[in-house]
This record gives C-alpha cells, structure tokens and sequence, in this order.
C-alpha cells in the first residue's frame, strides 16, 4: 500500500498536477490587453511602462471592462477569459493590479451561497479548478485556494497552495484519488506539503482514508515527483501457509533504468519452506527491437534436515524475448524459454501453463527479395517435453527458396500457353539433435538389478534440394497442370545408444554413423474444374442457394534414380473432391442481403498403382461450418475398405465390398459442436480497454498468476459459450477407444453490480469435473471485489481480493488466499 500518487506504482508516473499548476503562472513574465477601449489600451501600455510586463496577453468579458488610470486597477466582469500562448484563464471575475502586479481570479456568489464561475485554468489541454487564484508576478510567489485538477485518471485537490520560490510549493491539506465523486469514497491526505516541481514531494504526516475515516498513517512520506517511469520498491504481499509457514511475496523494487530499459526483481520468502525470486528485464527502441529477459528460481522444502519424509523442490525458468525490424525484407523473432520439468507444475501462476506438457522454443531471421521472389530462413527450434525429459533440438537449419519464376513470360506473345511454365527452387539445410528417454533393464545399480531410464542421443545433419517444373494451362472449363521435380537428399547421422552390458550389469553406450543418400524424380498431372448449381426460392428470406462442386485428380509417379538403398517407384492416383453449400438471406426488401456458408464437406482418397498390398487408402471425408457467433460445427470420418482379421488382430489384403458386401468400415469418427451466445451491451456503456500486451504491461502485471484475468465487463448482462467434443477411434472392431468432453464458460449479472463467472470441463466419458473455475466480482465504483475460487483438483486454491480499479493503485488492495501448492502472489 502506497501513500501518495507519486509514490503509488513505481512503475507508473504520476506527476502532481498541483505542481503544475502554479508552474503555469511562472511563465507570465507580462501582460497586456487587447480590447475595444481606448482607454484599455492605453491603460495596458501604462501598466507595461509602469510594471514592466512587456508581453501580450489577450483577454475579453461578456458583462464589462473597467480599468482606473488614478489607481491602475482592471477588473473583467461576466465569464471574464484571458489568453496567453497555450495558456487560457477563465473565471467570472478577474481583477489585475498593475502596480503591485498581481493578479485575482474568482467566482460570483449569489443570494443563497451557491458560487458560479469560478476560476479554471487550462493548460495545453491539462484543466486546473480552483476556489480563488491569486498570483504575484514580480515575485513569482502565488496561491490557490480549494485548487483542483485530474490527470490520467487521478484527482488532485488543495485547500491552499502557496508558491513561495520558483520552484517550490507548500500545499496545505492536500489530497487525492482516483474517485471520480465530488465526495470521493477514499483518498490520501497530508495536511502539509512541500512540492518541489519535477523533483520530490515531501508531506508529514500521510493519511489514508475510506468514507472519510482514517485507516492508515505514515509519519512522513518523500515521494518522487517527476514524469515518466520512476524507480521504486514493490509492494509486497504477506499471508499464512499451513506447511510453509508465514510468507512474504514479491516483495521487491522497480528500477528504470533509462527512456529504452528498465528491469524489475521481487522475492519471495517462507518462514517454513524456502525462498524464490523472479526477475524481468526489459528494453525497447521504437521502431527498431524490443525484448526481455526473464529469470525465476525457487527453493521449496517441507520437514527439517534429517528428517525421513523431508521434501524438496528446485525449479528454474528463463524465458527470452526479442523482435526486430533490421530492415523493411529483414526480421528476427526469438522466443526461447529453458526450465526445469517441474517449475510449471509446481510454482507456475498460470493455470495454462500448469497443465502444459511441454515447451516449444525458436528464433527465426528472414530475409526476402521481393522483386526476384526470393527468400531466405534461419531458424532454431527447441521442444522440451516435461514429463519425460525428451528434447529436439534445430540447431539450425537454413532454408532458401526461389518462389515461383516464369522464365519465358512475354516471349510467346501475349497469352500464348508458354507463359504459364513456371520454375522455382527449394533448398534447405539442417543440423538436428535428440535426447530421447529408453529403459534399460536389469542393471545393477544400489546393489540390486533395477529398470533405468537413461537417454538416446541423436545428431543427424540433412541438406534437401529441389527443383520443379510446372505449367497451368486452360483448356475449356478445365484448368490441366502438369509438373516435373528432382529432389536430392543427403543425411549424416550420428548416434549413442544406451545398452546393457551383460558381463557386469551397467548401461554401456553404442555408436553408429549411418550416412544416407537419394535423388527423387517425380512426375505429376493435375486437372480440376468448378461446377456450380443455383436455386432461387425466395420465400422466408433465402434469395438463393447455390451448391459449388470443386473436383482434383491427380497423377504422380516418383522415382529414386540413385541413393544408398534405391526403394521401389510409386505410381498413385489422387481425387479430392469439395463441396460448399451457401444460403443468401434477406429478410426484407430494405434489408442488407446476408451471404452465409451453411456446410463445407471435402473428401479425399489415393490409390497406389505399384503397391503389393492394400493400394486403396483410406477415404478422409471433413464436414465445417461456421453461421456467426451462434453455431461452430466441425466433424471428420475416416473409412477403411479392407477387411479386419479378427484371428489375426489386423487389416487383411481383402476388399469388404468382395467379401462382405458393403463398401467400407468407420474407423475413426471426430466431432465439435460449439456456440457463443451473449446478452446486448448496455446503452451507453463503453467498450472496455484493449488488454495491454505484454510490451506494454509493468513488471508486476507480468508476475500475477491465476486470478489476474482483467475487470469483468459488468455492461454485458450474460455470457454463454459451450463446446463439446466427441472422438472414437475402432481400427480394431473389438476395441472403440472413446473420448468425450463439455466446456463451459457462463457469466451473468445479478445486478447492475453483481456479476457470477464459472468455467470448467466435464469428462462424458469418466463422468468427472476438471479445472472449474469460479469468480465472483461486485463493482463498487472506484474499487472491485473479486472472488475466485478453483473447488477441486490439483490446482484447489482460492482468492478474495479488494482493491482500487485504477491501475496506478493496483497494491491498494485487501487479499485473502489459500492454496493447495503454496503458491502466492
């Protein structure tokens, strides 16, 4: 919990406006009028002579002007402005001394107390309120009484500000907050403060309140004042852990470093189980790169040294982030991240990243050539799985590609079928490496013979090369394109195997370096056409309904013409067939006429002409749709035309159509159903921000976990989406493997302020709950209440936290959580 604006993120600027405001008066070295009055004019030159205030200011009245030549007095009267470079005043009264130099700017009170017109100020935009203005000019000193103003969603208030020096303020019970009330339901004060503008504040004492009762206090508070990010410490948590003892969590500090980088590190600590610490830095140049760099490293134990049944966790995570523009054809991505298998299970925040099993990292720089349609690729690839510690490794491999060339365009004559041949050109080179898990059994290891798990390591270097003719011409309605490709392939390999070794049970490795070879000659001729058919009912709003047919046959015939071991030579067949069905929907005359896809099927099928056995593939038939946000519907079935065996437990070289009448065999059948329904927003709610991405988050908003899923939106009364899965799978008549699943998402209101979420995942087939997730959240205006609570499973934990909406308050909050793993933030 923090005590003043400045103080209140450290990673959030927060300048008083206060300081501000008074500053804007140090800019008027003079002034001077212009108006209709003669007498005005002269006035102004005899106040510049007298005074010597030398610059212009512009000011007007809608009542009257009175200037006094014997006591050099102004006075406007009726919504009186007066204007200096980016500077406007306005107030009902606004009366100038020219020989003392000082200026007054107040309201008008009439018959029963109430004030109109009193003083504002605007500053380039920046608004400024106050009870009275009072400024002296050769001085430089001036006051405000009951001044107010807002910035970036905080508002700043002083009963009196009095500017004694150029640069130094006193401000007498001032206050602020986020709440946009004029009876605000909290804010901070301190009844004397000392602002040096661009520097520091220092206040004694500093008061929190809440509906007007003090709450917290600090004896002093010196704050930094300046603009931008500012450096600072974190505020942390502090709670209870029935295994680890009291803890303490991301307690830290924020230092921004430059305009380009900053870096944050918080710990945490347990009285009873260990320590963590994560560590984010973080650097941008616009336009040119950004990135970070983040580190996390936790200890945990549970039991005292010595102790049988004692614990201990040791987890890491080091993630790095870079993007860069080099230049307009040239860009470098990286995402790498390195951790141990258990840091996501045991102390990730995330729910996501706690089920995840495994991680995928790559860096990739490509550069392309866009007038000669040429492109080249580096990239790294890393994917960890983390249950069984298997890692593949790219490093790395470069790809070169010349895109599609036609090299005799314009020779034949403007449309001659010689400018549709076309030649391009595809080469890539990689150098890979695996660290696969295997078992070794009976070794002898701690004086008995165990099963071990030790690891096959794999390096295996590829260049791929190829090279393709093609050419497209139309004949009729039918576009035929036929092709010619050379491929070559070479593979070094180097691998260590673990083995056992007999004379003494232990695990010995094996090397071998295989080496491999090929070139691939294939020949290939496509045709495909479209067909359409049309239907215009035009009753119930269907306009039109039209059924497009897109058929492809294809011809391929592949070749090894040299190699370490020539295989056979392939000769197959290939249909593919599509359908898409659409409906065009007007409901009425004055109506937009709606185009909707009510069904997309497409199947495909191969044959191998020079296969011994089952030459017929299989038939893969997909089903889609998509009608809005109302129905998703995905589906696919594959069928098998060759009989199963069932003394054999496999497929046999037997046609079902042959031997049993009927064509073919479901083996695999998937499905999705999905839909997305949702209430109106409410008239003249706002749409809610844009998410910040993560470029453009603080420190801490990257470290929340669980619960830090953003405000809920309270303007949309109910929220439904469902999804529901459904796979079989029978390769084997006698064994259906099935898999079933519901997902459920609901939100609703309550009341304008209430608002329920839930979420989970229902296994059909086990009749069991997974990962639900419950929230409840209560607006109360400048703050939120949010309840979170995850009932069962591994990840049971709960959290009720209060806190302030405004993100430069994000710490001013009151949490209560429990955890199943301990995990805290």
């Amino acid at each position: 919990m923090r005590s003043l604006p400045s103080l209140l993120s450290p990673q959030r600027a927060q300048g008083s406006l206060l300081v501000l405001l008074l500053i804007c008066f140090g800019f008027f070295p003079t002034l001077w009028a212009q108006v209709a009055d003669p007498s005005a004019v002269a006035a102004a030159d005899t106040a510049q002579r007298v005074t010597g205030l030398d610059t212009l200011v512009v000011y007007k009245a809608a009542d009257s002007l009175s200037y006094s030549l014997r006591t050099r007095y102004m006075n406007l009267y009726g919504s009186g402005e007066l204007q200096y470079r980016t500077i406007k005043l306005s107030a009902d009264r606004v009366a100038i001394n020219w020989d003392t130099a000082t200026l007054t700017a107040e309201g008008r009170e009439d018959t029963v107390g109430t004030f109109s017109g009193l003083p504002i100020l605007n500053d380039a935009g920046e608004v400024y309120d106050g009870f009275r203005i009072s400024y002296n000019f050769r001085s430089k000193k001036g006051k405000i009484d009951r001044g107010e103003t807002e910035l970036e969603g905080g508002y700043y208030h002083g009963s009196k500000i009095k500017k004694v020096a150029k640069d130094v303020l006193f401000v007498s019970s001032g206050r602020y907050t986020t709440c946009d009330l004029d009876h605000p339901h909290f804010y901070f004060m301190s009844p004397k403060m000392k602002v040096i503008p661009g520097d520091v504040i220092v206040a004694e004492p500093v008061f929190l309140y809440i509906a007007d009762v003090p709450v917290f206090a600090l004896p002093f508070g010196v704050f930094p004042n300046r603009s931008g990010r500012r450096s600072g410490i974190i505020a942390p948590a502090y709670g209870e852990d029935a295994r680890l003892g009291r803890y303490f969590s991301h307690f830290g500090y924020y230092w921004a470093i430059s305009e380009y980088l900053d870096l944050a590190s918080a710990f945490d600590w347990y009285s009873q189980g260990g320590w963590g610490n994560s560590t984010l830095f973080r650097y941008k140049l616009r336009y040119e790169f950004d990135g970070s760099i983040a580190a996390s490293v936790n200890r945990r134990h549970q039991g005292e040294e010595g102790d049988p049944d004692r614990t201990e966790q040791r987890d890491y995570n080091i993630r790095v982030v870079h993007n860069q523009t080099i230049d307009p054809t040239t860009n470098l991505g990286v995402n790498f991240s390195f951790m141990s298998g258990g840091f996501y299970r045991n102390f990730s925040q995330n729910l996501e990243d706690a089920l995840r099993q495994n991680v995928v990292s790559n860096a990739t720089l490509t550069k392309s050539w866009v007038e000669s349609n040429r492109s080249l690729s580096v990239t790294v690839l890393r994917d960890q799985n983390l249950i069984s510690g298997n890692i593949v490794e790219t490093l790395p491999s470069v790809s070169f590609t010349q895109g599609t060339m036609f090299p005799f365009k314009g020779l034949g004559g403007k449309g001659h079928w010689t400018e549709t041949i076309a030649l391009s050109y595809r080469g890539t080179g990689t150098r890979q490496r695996q660290k696969i898990a295997t078992q070794v059994d009976s070794v002898f290891r701690n004086n008995e013979l165990q099963t071990v798990t030790e690891f096959e390591r794999t390096t295996t270097q590829s260049l791929d090369q190829g090279i393709q003719l093609s050419i497209a011409p139309r004949l009729g309605h039918f576009t035929i394109s036929p092709s010619l490709r050379f491929s070559d392939t070479r593979t070094f390999t180097d691998r260590r195997t673990p083995v056992l070794n007999r004379a003494d049970s232990s695990v010995v490795y094996e090397t071998s370096r295989p080496t491999r070879s090929s070139g691939m000659l294939a020949a290939g001729l496509s045709t495909s056409t479209r067909v359409y058919g049309i239907l215009q009912p035009n009753m119930l709003g269907v306009t039109a309904l039209r059924h497009t047919l897109n058929p492809t046959v294809s011809l391929n015939y592949v070749k090894q013409v040299y190699g370490t071991s020539l295989g056979p030579s392939s000769f197959t067949a290939a249909l593919n067939v599509q359908n898409i069905f659409e409906m065009k929907y007007q409901p009425s005359d004055t109506a937009k006429e709606e185009k909707i896809q009510l069904m997309n099927v497409a199947a495909n099928l191969n044959y191998d002409f020079r296969a011994k056995e089952f030459p017929l593939s299989v038939l893969t038939v997909t089903y889609r749709t998509a009608i809005g946000r109302l129905f998703d519907f995905s589906a696919s079935t594959i069928y098998n035309f060759y009989v199963f065996d069932r003394q054999a437990g496999r497929r046999i070289n037997k046609l079902l159509i042959d031997e049993k009448g009927y064509l073919a065999d479901l083996t695999n059948f998937t499905l999705s159903l999905g839909t997305s329904l949702r209430g109106d927003r409410a008239a003249g709610s706002s749409t809610p921000a844009v998410q910040q991405t993560p470029a453009e988050q603080s420190p801490v908003d990257l470290m929340q976990g669980f619960y830090q899923t953003g405000d809920p939106d309270f303007s949309i009364p109910w929220d439904l989406r469902l999804n529901m899965t459904f796979s079989q799978s029978q390769a084997d008549p006698r064994n259906k493997i099935r898999s079933a699943s519901l997902q459920a998402q609901l939100s609703f209101n309550l009341t304008s302020q209430w608002k329920i979420e839930a979420s989970g995942n229902y296994d059909l087939i086990r009749k069991q709950i997974a990962a639900p997730n419950i929230r409840v959240s209560r607006d109360l205006h400048c703050w939120i209440m949010n309840f979170n609570w995850i009932p069962i499973g591994p990840y049971r934990s709960y959290r009720l936290e209060i806190r302030v909406k405004a993100p430069q308050l994000a710490d001013l909050k009151l949490t209560k959580q429990g955890s199943d793993r301990g995990v805290y933030y």
